[in-house]
């Protein structure tokens, strides 16, 4: 008997540990049939994009049972059916819980109007709070359906946003503890005071602009990881990086550094290194390369415990290449030579503006560009313009014969290919990919008379607007 109890004991110990360890999420949806579902989570790194944790199929009662092993990260899940409909569920710590609803419910939309929570105090919470906003922002959308012809229907709309507002604060207040109120409160915006007065009496214009980016970020706790698996961190980013940050390298780098100083542990700090550096890798705003070889310089290769180590060697090679070639800085040289076989490096080129060509006489986009580039030089010769333009092929045959049929000639057309003096032996002195990154054809550079670098990778047809731009700053500096 005693060896039965001790038995026994063992057996439920091992169940017990089991369950705390594992998960088993039950969604029981009443006139569901054989349904393919998917338990998944939001991934942060586009909207609508998730990650798919677990795959179950509901039975003939509609009960879809999603177990496992062990534990799931936390977060904010979805559970989708068939992927032709989803709702909304978290996973915190307890993890064996039930969710009671009905096909038509899901099928209304998110959250299911009707939903039963068994056993997650999470998500009776998060469910209450949806249904709560959701009673109030039905009556709200219809009364802008109707605001142009009921004169009542702006003061009506104004008292349920306050509603809105009371109700979400009072929420988070009294559910501080929990992840919902979390989530609500990485959510919400920033409310804005009245701005104070300037000394000539009228209020600060600027004021709502600032207080607003300064507190965008004040109901983010970036200490929490579970954050990473909902929608709501990836919308603020975009949001302040696309609306409220001036895109240039040292703003973006300083507000990146404050964004970096708040993140505590090693998946929320490698996901915001990672969301910023990519999102300005391939920029089309001119001129952010900086940004990027300040976040590979301070994040990649200075945090190299965050990455595996051929990504922080991919970032070291990477921000070898770029940081010679920012704005500002004065270009490599060039060493080439002319029609005539005589040398022409690009520094010796006298001109107000250089426009650095680098193309590929095969091509077919580099064929596109030049009646482009031959207006542009039309246009902006008289301002002391020079195109510098190297075929990277080096087939001499082949390069004249593009300057024949584009009649190119007024462009300072150069080749890298040289007659070693010792050897007579045909030499190369330029690496287009290192030394110039020209990774894809054609690519352009924009250069002072001192050769600085004003701009880089502008596309053809958009050299002029952007040459039209420059000047016109200019000018305005000047005045």
């Amino acid at each position: 008997m005693l060896r039965y109890c001790f038995t026994f004991l063992l057996s439920f110990l091992a169940y017990t540990l089991s369950a705390q360890s594992g998960y088993k999420i039950t969604a029981r949806i009443q006139g569901l049939r054989d349904s393919t579902c998917y338990l998944a989570y939001y991934t942060g790194l586009g909207s609508g994009q998730f990650f798919v944790q677990d795959t179950a199929k509901a039975d003939a009662q509609g009960n879809v049972i999603f177990t496992g092993s062990q534990k799931l990260p936390e977060g904010l899940y979805v559970i989708s059916i068939s992927q032709w409909k989803l709702f909304d569920l978290i996973v915190d710590a307890d993890q064996d819980f039930e969710l009671i609803t009905d096909k038509e419910s899901v099928a209304a939309g998110n959250p299911p109007k009707q939903m039963k929570v068994v056993g997650s105090m999470e998500n009776e919470l998060f469910y209450a709070f949806n249904h709560q906003m959701q009673s109030r922002i039905e009556p709200l959308q219809q009364l802008r359906q109707t605001a142009q012809s009921d004169p009542t229907a702006a003061a009506k709309m104004k008292a349920i946003q306050k509603e809105l507002t009371e109700y979400r604060k009072k929420f988070i207040r009294e559910h501080a503890g929990s992840f919902t109120a979390q989530l609500f409160k990485a959510a919400a915006e920033p409310e804005i005071p009245a701005a104070p007065l300037l000394p000539n009496g009228r209020p600060d214009s600027t004021f709502a602009y600032r207080y607003y980016k300064n507190h965008y970020f004040d109901g983010i706790d970036l200490s929490d990881e579970r954050l990473l698996r909902t929608p709501f961190l990836q919308q603020k980013l975009e949001n302040f990086f696309e609306n409220l940050v001036y895109q240039s390298p040292d703003s973006l780098s300083k507000e990146a550094d404050k964004i970096m100083s708040r993140a505590k542990g090693t998946e929320m700090r490698r996901y915001l290194a990672y969301w910023m550096t990519s999102r300005y890798e391939q920029s089309k705003v001119l001129g952010v390369d900086g940004f990027f070889v300040h976040m590979g310089e301070k994040y990649y290769v200075g945090e190299p415990a965050l990455w595996d180590s051929s990504t922080v060697t991919n970032f070291k090679n990477r921000i070898a290449i770029l940081k010679p070639l920012l704005v500002g800085k004065t270009i490599p040289n060039m060493y080439q030579t002319d029609t005539l076989g005589r040398p022409l490096n690009l520094h010796d080129l006298k001109a107000n503006y250089t426009i650095v060509f680098i193309y590929s006489d095969d091509c077919g986009h580099c064929r596109d560009s030049m009646p482009k580039m031959k207006a542009f030089y039309q246009k902006y010769k008289n301002r002391g313009v020079k195109i510098y333009a190297t075929d990277l092929r080096r087939d001499p045959k082949e390069w004249r014969k593009f300057i024949q049929e584009y009649k190119i000639q007024e462009f300072t057309n150069v080749i890298d290919i040289h007659k070693d003096a010792k050897t007579a032996q045909t030499v190369h002195y330029t690496d287009y990919l290192k030394t110039f990154d020209a990774q894809a054809t054609p690519t352009i550079y924009v250069l002072d008379k001192d050769k600085k670098i004003i701009a880089r990778k502008i596309p053809a047809e958009e050299l002029e607007n952007y040459f039209e731009f420059m000047l016109n700053q200019q000018a305005k500096k000047k005045s």
